[in-house]
């Protein structure tokens, strides 16, 4: 993970330097024609007046050779027939400079090169003196792609600084950035599974790393949950197997020490019903693991009266169920997963009925509602939903029912809840009343 962290640093730190690389030398290249369009305009501006100043001294007849302009401009002046007629000290006894004449009276701006590396820049004017026209050239070097050496290299030395400079404070930021990554994780490296009531600590700042440790934190307290709730089923399930392994053994000793004073036939009798205690335990569980593990089952059309019917009829018990089923009441599910909450749910009703079991499946809007109603003792309003929970099994339950295994109703629960419907314990004025909702299928409740 920290090579992850100075991977990313490193990444970020090359895209700055690059982005501040390329930026820079974009910004030197526009500086520097800035520049160049500064002292262009102004060399312009300069030979443009000093032609005008040489323009009115020729035609008041005043120009003389050497010509004086009162700074360092060059001046050439030429006649009609290309012969340097004036010119000032700098470029005096050179020859004509080869430039087009411009008409009488304009004046224009031109470019002549002597050679290949040294070209010049023009502002010439054309005017009549007194006996003769005169072309007037006001002349300066061409500035070159640096003209000002001193501040492109000042200029040039500091693209490298910014992009150290960028790359120095990128690498900074990444890592102040990554920070709080860093700390996160150290914490959660502390966090092991003896110890889960730990939870990283919240940043001040509510930024991403804030909503980050916010969604670790609630990811730990449902692990915590998990592994709470794996523990207590590992318990649980040990305590409940206990028994029944415990009676095994027993009855196993007890016809091993006096083989002649055992009764075969009761021993194995309690043998057997240690069995299917052992028995029940296990396929509930199977059931629970399977459901807990998400496999997926197949659904498809299922009517519950129907099925409810055939689930009274299948197995015999106690008291028998009076079935008020209305037809229609059509859902789609797993045909096998509501059999095993029927089963459940007449089981349960069976075992605390007094003489009544009545199972009522009718339609109500858009689903199918199953109700299962014994005159038994009612359960209690603060131990109506407890009774849902895995392993609960309230003290008349393990009177009525010492084999039982504490798993019915929850699983119940869970497979009604993964087909979209409900399970509740409703009020009634005797006994106890299961409420099974569960979506009609699409076309019946349309």
């Amino acid at each position: 993970m920290r090579h992850r962290d100075q991977t990313i640093r490193q990444r970020a730190t090359v895209v700055a330097m690059t982005v501040t690389g390329v930026v820079a030398v974009l910004l030197y290249i526009g500086v520097l024609a800035l520049i160049q369009y500064q002292v262009t305009s102004r060399l312009s501006t300069e030979l443009t007046y000093t032609t005008r100043q040489m323009a009115a001294l020729a035609r008041a007849g005043r120009l003389t050779n050497p010509v004086i302009t009162g700074g360092h401009q060059l001046v050439q002046v030429q006649n009609d027939r290309g012969q340097v007629v004036a010119a000032t000290r700098s470029v005096s006894g050179l020859p004509a400079l080869r430039a087009r004449r411009p008409a009488d009276g304009q004046r224009i701006e031109q470019r002549v090169c002597v050679d290949p590396r040294h070209c010049l820049t023009l502002v010439s004017q054309r005017v009549t003196g007194p006996g003769q026209a005169l072309t007037i050239h006001s002349i300066a070097p061409e500035p070159g792609l640096f003209p000002r050496p001193g501040l492109a290299v000042l200029l040039a030395l500091g693209i490298p600084v910014s992009i150290g400079a960028a790359g120095v404070w990128r690498w900074w930021a990444a890592g102040r950035r990554l920070r709080p990554i860093e700390a996160l994780r150290d914490e959660l490296d502390a966090i092991n599974a003896a110890d889960l009531r730990r939870r990283v600590s919240m940043p001040q700042r509510r930024d991403e790393f804030y909503w980050l440790a916010m969604a670790v934190n609630a990811t730990l307290d449902r692990l915590e949950a998990a592994v709470e709730q794996q523990r207590r089923l590992v318990s649980d399930v040990s305590h409940d197997l206990r028994s029944p392994i415990a009676g095994l053994r027993a009855e196993l000793e007890i016809a091993l020490i006096d083989p002649e004073g055992t009764d075969l036939r009761e021993a194995l009798g309690r043998t057997l019903t240690n069995i299917d205690r052992l028995q029940n335990i296990v396929t509930e569980l199977l059931a629970l693991a399977r459901r807990d593990a998400g496999l997926p089952s197949r659904n498809g059309p299922v009517d519950v009266g129907d099925l409810a019917e055939r689930e009274v009829r299948r197995v015999p018990r106690r008291i028998t169920a009076k079935v008020i089923a209305e037809p229609g009441a059509v859902v789609r599910a797993n045909r096998l997963d509501i059999s095993r909450v029927l089963t459940n749910l007449l089981d349960n009703a069976a075992r605390h009925a007094d003489s009544e079991v009545t199972v009522t499946v009718r339609r109500q809007e858009s689903e199918a509602v199953v109700e299962i109603f014994n005159d038994g003792k009612q359960i209690p309003p603060a131990d109506r939903e407890r009774i849902f929970e895995r392993f609960i099994r309230l003290p008349d339950a393990r009177q009525r029912d010492p084999g039982g295994s504490g798993l019915g109703l929850a699983i119940s629960r869970e497979i009604a809840h993964a087909h979209g419907g409900t399970l509740t314990l409703t009020d009634s004025d005797k006994g106890a009343c299961f409420v099974l909702t569960l979506p009609l299928l699409a076309e019946l409740s349309a």
